[in-house]
């Protein structure tokens, strides 16, 4: 749950800061802080679900484990500008107070690409399962400095029925990293230093919002040298659009990334000649590139064909 005051960054929020969450950029985080411009979240069936099975995942967690597990009543604590509202704190007699954090996986399919079945922890669940154990036994309220930060952590993950554990400890570097990255995210909120889209998928429905295409309006890019690189990227669009197979998803990709620059301009010009102008379709927008004959890609060579005799 973020945190509804907005005076700290939550523990699923705070991957962003290290690009490393699929639902959540940095460029998202900062408008939300700096502007309350956030995407309402769709309910699922799957997080239905994940939430009316968390009771009984807890009661395994205990039996299993023998821990005490308290459950959190939906409190928000912070620690400076950091905090978190865990799924629970757990007890173990000799260690002390912990984290726990609970995921479920209901295609086996994500368990074995996304988990490697059960070889690594996603990076986002690793960075906020820290967060969570940084904030501790803070005072829910922040004013107070009082409380420690917890020794251990656990993450409980229910796949298709079965239960698997990972145990960790502190980390302290990444603790440091984490209040490094929040001041100075707050910092940028403060100064009004917006950073640019990432360019991920992720962001499009927010740009689509925030920035309506405004026909005549024009970016003009072409005297800026640090994007050259961007001339490049429209030359490979090009290239993957006329590819009609197997380029789909490499030109997707470059066509979020040109769209996140453009924000509502029309045309948006580059150095060496190149540009480019977005229109209107039916998924919202697309890209018309012009790229000079000598810079066209040159294609990329076929395997060649078997002869007979």
């Amino acid at each position: 749950m973020p945190d509804p005051q907005r005076l700290t960054i939550s523990a699923t929020e705070s991957p962003a800061l290290f690009g490393a969450s699929p639902y959540l950029t940095r460029w998202m985080l900062y408008r939300k802080f700096a502007h309350g411009d956030e995407e309402e979240k769709q309910p699922n069936p799957r997080m239905d679900w994940g939430t009316k099975m968390q009771p009984l995942i807890i009661s395994e967690v205990s039996s299993e484990r023998c821990l005490e597990v308290q459950p959190n009543p939906d409190t928000y604590v912070r620690r400076g500008l950091l905090g978190c509202t865990r799924d629970a704190t757990i007890i173990s007699p000799g260690v002390g107070p912990g984290a726990l954090e609970i995921k479920c996986v209901f295609d086996y399919s994500v368990w074995m690409t996304k988990w490697q079945g059960g070889k690594v922890v996603p990076r986002e669940y690793e960075i906020q399962l820290q967060q969570q154990m940084f904030v501790g036994d803070a005072d829910p309220s922040g004013v107070a400095d009082g409380g420690d930060s917890y020794k251990w952590g656990l993450i409980a993950v229910w796949v298709c029925a079965d239960m698997y554990y990972f145990e960790r400890k502190p980390v302290v570097d990444l603790w440091d990293e984490l209040q490094r990255r929040a001041i100075g995210f707050f910092s940028d909120v403060r100064k009004k230093r917006e950073p640019d889209p990432f360019g991920a998928d992720v962001e499009m429905p927010l740009l689509r919002r925030l920035y309506p295409l405004e026909p005549g309006n024009t970016l003009d890019l072409s005297e800026d040298p640090d994007h050259v690189k961007t001339s490049e990227k429209v030359s490979m669009y090009a290239y993957h659009k006329a590819e009609a197979v197997g380029q789909k998803a490499a030109e997707e990709k470059i066509r979020i990334e040109l769209l996140a620059l453009a924000k509502e301009a029309e045309f948006v010009k580059l150095p060496c000649g190149v540009n480019f102008r977005v229109r209107r379709s039916g998924r919202g927008k697309t890209i018309d590139p012009f790229i000079p004959e000598t810079l066209s890609p040159a294609p990329l060579p076929r395997e060649p064909l078997l002869s007979g005799g």
